[in-house]
């Protein structure tokens, strides 16, 4: 796994999560005090795998990265927990789980489907509350322990929303659904996730020459890239849309007033009446869905990408920052919007994926819609869409980190020859 995660770190990753770590998982459950076993295994994950997962040759001695790792990805964690560790919980609950059943076999009782059944949704009603706050008790003491070198604990603050941040990590990767990460895009956004920065950046910047920090990258509006990023969201937004509904209900910068009668300025034509140019008001939308809230009826999606890790929301919750922009949003549009008939839904989300409630909703209702087209499970096409917005924030991200900000017309077009070879091919006018 550690040599496939070299080249490969999304499959490496899903086939250790998704399907090796179940097996040892099996035996802790039916095997009591084999903790101790599982410390090579430990050794292999913490020493070799993870560090070829973050792209590093090891991990220092006091690396915070591991404890976190082993919480689950709703915690700000991979989902890889510590086998020496996990062996006694996975036994105890395995066997309070199938108590009825193993008391039928021993011959105590007679085995009953429907109490062996309610005697599972009990247990398993009480021990889910019960690791939640084991998850969270672990996740604050974690958080509190993280270095706080700049003095603001920006890195815990990142780390801390990393839980409603990590829908890419959830799913596997397949080119069909359109979940597949490349090897640097992956790793870019593992790093980023734990407060890491990414490896191989450049130390100037291509378009305007400034140091390059992770703050320049997201922030540089030089070459486009950041405008692109916002252009990332809204291709996925509207593809969601469309699988959701029909192609010829998705329409592109959709005009938020088509024009509007107001008196005109003449004090001698007090009644007189004139209809203003549409082109005049120059707002628009994202995009226009139609039939999204409701049938026959337009919605206008306006789109907005901030970077919550930005000084100026340093002192600020997340979660405020983001019902801020929605409330501007609907300030400037919302009238305008109701008076047309349509509703109006701001689109607002961080740069790492963080929804605001009108998002949330947004996607919701799009699960809502595929369930019936689909014919699926409710959570198995929310946890497609989430997956999906959540990767193109990862794309979108890695555009930034990686991408190009000199324009091509910029570029010299002149034909170099060094050894003035070539020059013979053109003919001089000599006239």
């Amino acid at each position: 796994m550690a040599d496939a995660a070299q080249k490969y770190p999304q499959s490496a990753y899903a086939g250790l999560q998704k399907s090796l770590q179940h097996e040892w998982a099996f035996l802790q459950r039916v095997l009591p005090d084999i903790g101790n076993h599982f410390e090579t295994i430990e050794e292999a994950i913490a020493d070799v795998f993870l560090p070829a997962l973050f792209g590093e040759q090891s991990f220092d001695e006091n690396d915070y990265r591991r404890p976190l790792t082993a919480l689950p990805v709703r915690f700000a964690g991979l989902g890889l927990p510590n086998p020496t560790k996990s062996s006694s919980a996975n036994y105890e609950a395995s066997t309070l789980v199938c108590s009825h059943l193993i008391q039928a076999v021993q011959g105590k009782i007679s085995f009953q489907s429907a109490d062996h059944l309610s005697t599972k949704q009990d247990v398993l009603a009480e021990l889910r509350p019960r690791r939640e706050e084991a998850y969270k008790s672990t996740m604050t003491s974690l958080l509190s322990a993280l270095p706080n070198a700049d003095g603001k604990g920006m890195l815990s603050r990142s780390i801390g929303r990393a839980g409603d941040t990590g829908q890419w990590l959830s799913c596997m990767p397949s080119t069909v659904s359109g979940t597949e990460l490349g090897c640097d895009e992956f790793r870019d956004a593992l790093r980023l996730r734990y407060g890491r920065t990414p490896a191989f950046l450049p130390e100037k910047c291509d378009g305007c020459g400034s140091n390059f920090t992770l703050e320049h990258a997201f922030t540089c509006k030089v070459g486009g890239l950041i405008i692109q990023r916002h252009d990332e969201i809204n291709q996925e937004l509207a593809n969601l849309s469309r699988m959701a509904l029909k192609p010829s209900s998705v329409r592109a910068e959709p005009l938020i007033s088509t024009g509007s009668l107001c008196k005109t300025s003449n004090p001698t034509q007090d009644n007189s009446v004139k209809l203003q140019d549409p082109c005049d008001t120059r707002a628009r939308g994202d995009l226009l869905v139609r039939s999204l809230w409701k049938n026959g009826s337009d919605c206008i999606i306006d789109v907005r990408v901030t970077d919550l890790d930005a000084p100026s929301y340093a002192s600020r919750d997340p979660a405020k920052v983001l019902a801020s922009h929605e409330q501007q949003k609907k300030k400037k549009y919302l009238e305008d919007c109701l008076q047309q008939r349509r509703s109006f839904s701001p689109f607002v989300i961080s740069a790492d994926g963080l929804l605001g409630f009108e998002a949330k909703n947004i996607l919701k209702q799009l699960s809502r819609l595929l369930v019936t087209k689909w014919e699926r499970p409710y959570s198995v096409v929310c946890g497609l869409v989430r997956a999906r917005m959540s990767i193109a924030c990862v794309r979108a991200n890695h555009l930034c980190l990686r991408g190009s900000r000199i324009p091509f017309s910029k570029t010299s077009r002149r034909i170099q020859w060094s050894d003035g070879a070539g020059v013979g091919l053109f003919e001089v006018d000599r006239s």
